[in-house]
């Protein structure tokens, strides 16, 4: 049993979703590049790139991929087969947005000008 399975009881839970989208950012800068960068090396967008984080986009996905050396199916599972062939297009949860409720003063009287 590898070592992380071992300190890490969620490690098939992790296998399982695949890669955070901030790690796979993280592991693009450690690395020494951008997603930018990237973009730039197969003639996409910037923008695609970033979508590509959430929701599949075969062509930039694959590009990720080959950048960190790693299988399609092991960022993505649950977008790519083990063949590296799409197998969903269904679109990622945002992540949840705290909203900051308004903070309500009472209200006080307006000094008047002299």
């Amino acid at each position: 049993m590898p070592l992380f399975e071992r300190r890490n009881p969620l490690a098939k839970k992790l296998e399982a979703e695949g890669w955070h989208r901030a790690d796979v950012v993280a592991a693009v800068r450690k690395r020494g590049s951008s997603l930018a960068e990237i973009a730039r090396s197969i003639g996409l967008k910037r923008q695609s790139m970033y979508w590509a984080l959430i929701s599949p986009h075969v062509r930039a996905n694959r590009a990720i991929a080959d950048f960190l050396g790693v299988p399609l199916n092991e960022l993505w599972p649950q977008w790519f087969d083990a063949d590296d062939k799409l197998i969903s297009t269904r679109m990622l949860p945002r992540p949840a947005v705290k909203h900051i409720s308004a903070m309500t003063y009472e209200s006080r009287p307006r000094k008047r000008a002299a």
